[in-house]
């Protein structure tokens, strides 16, 4: 299996931040507004995500079950690596559903999935809380780093299951 994600996140890095147009017709236009950035780095980052999930689909994970804990269901989790890289994490409680995912590049946090919120990392610092339709949600600078905080201590503890 070969990733192409850390082409594609420079791709998306360098797409978002400097469009220019080549004297097309069809070229899309640069981001004018914060809110025509953010709607960029959305599509963009949603591409990567339904690339990454193609290029994985004939991939076997690793799978680890969790027993219930106190407070906390059965989960199983999954893990697709490529070169002892991460690359996906699911977490799926214990009635099949997959409550969070989790997408990584050169090992870093990217993206994350809850059951109705999508967060966008650049770097490692949560840029874009966004509900469950992709549409950003307004959320105090402590509720963010809270969010940050938990997002990148679950995705490592979840991995760190798998290093066991």
């Amino acid at each position: 299996m070969k990733s192409n994600i850390p082409l594609v996140l420079f791709l998306l890095v360098l797409s978002a931040g400097c469009r220019q147009d080549a004297g097309r017709a069809t070229a899309e236009e640069a981001p004018k507004t914060v809110e025509e950035y953010t709607q960029a780095i959305i599509r963009e980052v949603q591409k990567v995500i339904l690339s990454t999930n193609q290029q994985l689909q004939d991939g076997a994970p690793e799978q680890l079950s969790l027993p219930a804990e106190t407070g906390q269901p059965a989960r199983t989790l999954q893990l697709w690596a490529e070169a002892g890289n991460p690359v996906k994490l699911t977490s799926t409680v214990g009635n099949g559903r997959e409550n969070s995912s989790f997408y990584f590049a050169n090992g870093e946090l990217f993206f994350a999935s809850h059951a109705d919120a999508n967060f966008i990392f650049i770097g490692p610092e949560l840029k874009y809380w966004l509900d469950g339709e992709w549409k950003p949600v307004q959320r105090t600078e402590a509720e963010r780093r809270q969010m940050q905080k938990e997002l990148l201590e679950q995705a490592e503890s979840y991995l760190g299951r798998f290093s066991k």
